[in-house]
């Protein structure tokens, strides 16, 4: 199951799912968002102070002017906790309420005053004997205060004309006071205003359930919406995908017949395009490489016949002319040269022997290097009669070409030994490391002197050439008289788990 949903078009059609439901929850939670700093604006939140707590005042204090001890003890109660439900007549909500209990800021007084701008009441009361007299402020002076008192005594019903906004940010404020829209203002209060620029606000429960109820909608629509359209935008993708997948497979295994088709023109198409040259240029490399390996096997071939096979076949051609001519009048001599004739013939057959198994290489009968070198030096030491000792160490899995190149070498190693070395043992070692392989063909034979040698002999040139394809390194070590010394090194690319 877990396997099943690792594939591109399941990954693609849930990455569709998760962007499209968290798209819509970052949209839900951005317009919640702008709602509830609209509602806690400054601006917006001084407005409704201004609302509220007037109309607090506006439901008490003229009506309360003929009581003026219940008058000063409702105003130090408003000062010291701010309104309560009670303190509305009017219309008021939980909302209203919270707006209206801006204006307390309990280092800031409190005043009421008559129409003649007398104070009647003061929270707290500082000076007792200051009531009945003209009002004089410690909130503040100057201009603005005596502009929002004019304001007030004349019933200016606009907020601005009633207002003034202090250094600190703080209003100070003048409301005219009526019993009915249509009375003459009754009393003046004058207060502090501290407006909040953000607050919770009081109906945050309702944001929140919006916000759950758009979730909840998101889960059982866009989510399936999305899922379906990611499955079906990801399922042609995911059918490109494959039959590329197929093509390689198939190119893996040398067979490049499978094609795949994609005439889009995006970049799996192109892609597709590009592989399908790919596949055919390597076609013809492999191709043009195979014609080139078997006009080599041929040269090689026919250079081995030439060199061995023709020149005992007419050698013993000349034996046996000599004995035809003295057979009548020298029976011995004429035996002898039937012998020597009857010896190249067993040579000639020990050399196509050895030429048919060269014509076998080992990756072409499944084997690994190690055994097919062991087994091809089995039949060479019975052909030749030369002793052979194997050794072989760290035993690894080669790269197809590797096995090829090396055991060409040895092929080539033991056919110069048994034409030209005169040897009576020969030594072959296969050592595979992590990052090298490297084959030993040691004799014991008459050797040679490599700076008297031609750099084509003995096919040196034909081994050095096949360890150049793959990487690899030959070396000659040739002593007269002691033998000679083949090593063949190729460097191997670390297997990593």
């Amino acid at each position: 199951m877990i396997k099943f949903f690792q594939r591109l078009q399941w990954k693609l059609t849930l990455s569709y799912a998760v962007v499209t439901v968290g798209t819509v929850i970052v949209l839900a939670a951005l317009i919640v968002g702008i709602a509830i700093f609209s509602q806690n604006q400054a601006s917006s939140r001084v407005f409704n102070s201004f609302y509220w707590s007037k109309t607090a005042f506006q439901d008490n204090v003229p009506f309360l002017l003929n009581d003026r001890p219940s008058l000063q003890h409702w105003l130090e109660k408003v000062q010291a906790n701010g309104f309560t439900w009670k303190d509305f007549q009017s219309y008021t909500d939980r909302e209203s309420l919270s707006y209206a209990a801006t204006l307390v800021e309990r280092t800031q007084p409190i005043y009421v005053l008559d129409p003649q701008l007398n104070l009647i009441a003061a929270a707290p009361l500082e000076d007792p004997a200051a009531l009945g007299k003209p009002f004089k402020s410690r909130l503040a002076n100057g201009p603005g205060l005596e502009s929002i008192l004019e304001a007030a005594q004349v019933g200016d019903k606009n907020y601005v004309a009633q207002s003034f906004t202090q250094p600190d940010g703080n209003y100070v404020v003048a409301f005219p006071l009526r019993k009915t829209d249509n009375d003459p203002v009754v009393a003046i209060v004058v207060y502090t205003l501290k407006p909040v620029a953000f607050a919770t606000p009081p109906n945050l429960s309702l944001y929140t359930t919006f916000f759950v109820a758009i979730s909840i909608i998101i889960l059982l629509v866009a989510l399936p919406v999305g899922a379906v359209f990611g499955w079906l935008a990801s399922r042609g993708l995911r059918k490109r995908l494959i039959s590329l997948s197929i093509s390689a497979k198939a190119w893996s295994k040398g067979d490049f017949s499978v094609a795949p088709s994609d005439k889009s023109a995006d970049e799996i198409g192109e892609l597709t395009r590009n592989l399908n040259n790919m596949a055919e240029q390597l076609q013809a490399l492999l191709h043009t490489r195979d014609e080139l390996a078997r006009v080599e096997e041929r040269n090689r071939l026919a250079r081995d016949l030439h060199d061995t096979v023709k020149q005992q076949t007419y050698a013993a051609r000349m034996q046996l002319s000599a004995a035809k001519n003295l057979i009548a009048t020298d029976p011995k001599v004429a035996a002898d040269h039937l012998e020597s004739a009857l010896q190249l013939n067993r040579e000639t057959q020990q050399e196509l022997k050895l030429i048919i198994d060269e014509l076998r290489p080992a990756a072409l009968q499944g084997k690994g290097l190690a055994q097919a070198i062991k087994e091809y030096a089995d039949r060479w030491q019975e052909h030749t009669g030369i002793r052979v000792t194997t050794t072989i160490s760290g035993n690894r899995p080669l790269p197809l070409e590797v096995e090829q190149a090396l055991y060409r070498v040895l092929q080539e190693s033991l056919s110069n030994v048994a034409r030209h070395a005169r040897a009576e043992t020969v030594g072959l070692s296969l050592s595979s490391a992590p990052q090298e392989v490297t084959l030993i063909v040691a004799d014991n034979g008459h050797g040679f002197e490599p700076s008297d040698s031609s750099p084509a002999s003995f096919g040196l040139a034909g081994m050095k050439q096949r360890l150049d394809e793959v990487g690899g390194t030959l070396q000659v070590e040739s002593t007269p008289s002691v033998g000679t010394t083949i090593m063949a090194a190729v460097k191997l690319i670390p297997v990593t788990k």
